[in-house]
């Protein structure tokens, strides 16, 4: 067997156990698509597997590190010894695609088997031209939240970012642990092309009734299923 089929085939497995791990979480859900927040400590087993991991969270468009569910999010990582930084992507009231490029590229700090990123709206395409760029050979996995790779209807300002196409099958080799969530009553960015999104890159696809963008004025300063996704995740990087 080649060098080159040993790591495919490892590659496998682990995409096998990162779906197996978030299918479980998934089981265990509400019927609202929502999960009981865990009660780990830092001491934790559970929490002990995460220690010392490295996540990026990335904004989209109109928003700030302070927005959303993002300051939550970084503190729920923190407990668990994770280090977690929400990034403040530039003017991101006029986003420009090279200047969003030039900051991840600037900001994100060798990433490898340790590092994830969970990234909203238009974060998500920034972030798969930024991965597509990467000299990394393998990075523990992405959370994608209401993303797109296609124009959106009402917004030509953002048309940029989709303008060339990203590398979709570099992502698919980089990134074992691939997870894309989408609300049905998404009114910025259609549902449909968050599905398409999350079958170009092969993700897991999680849906949710009802979450709107999943902002703050959806009534989203929290994001438990953002969270168990990314700790399924990073725990089965720890297997």
């Amino acid at each position: 067997m080649h060098s080159s089929d040993i790591l495919t085939h490892a590659g496998l497995a682990r995409r096998a156990i990162c779906v197996a791990g978030a299918t479980a979480f998934l089981s265990a859900m509400s019927s609202d698509g929502f999960a009981a927040p865990s009660h780990e400590t830092a001491s934790s087993p559970s929490a002990a597997s995460v220690r010392g991991k490295r996540v990026y969270i990335i904004h989209g468009y109109m928003a700030a590190p302070s927005d959303h569910w993002f300051p939550w999010l970084q503190r729920r990582l923190s407990a668990e010894g994770v280090e977690a930084d929400v990034l403040s992507m530039p003017e991101p009231g006029r986003p420009d695609p090279v200047a969003w490029g030039d900051y991840l590229d600037a900001h994100v700090v060798r990433p490898d088997e340790d590092t994830f990123f969970v990234a909203h709206s238009l974060g998500c395409i920034a972030l798969l031209h930024h991965l597509a760029r990467v000299q990394a050979s393998r990075i523990g996995g992405i959370v994608l939240v209401s993303g797109f790779d296609a124009p959106l209807p009402g917004l030509p300002q953002l048309d940029g970012f989709v303008a060339s196409p990203a590398r979709l099958d570099r992502i698919k080799d980089l990134a074992p642990c691939r997870s894309v969530i989408a609300a049905r009553d998404d009114t910025i960015v259609p549902y449909v092309l968050t599905r398409h999104l999350a079958e170009h890159i092969g993700a897991e696809f999680i849906t949710v009734e009802k979450g709107g963008h999943f902002l703050a004025s959806d009534g989203f300063v929290e994001f438990p299923l953002v969270y168990q996704t990314l700790m399924s995740h990073m725990r089965s990087g720890s297997r």
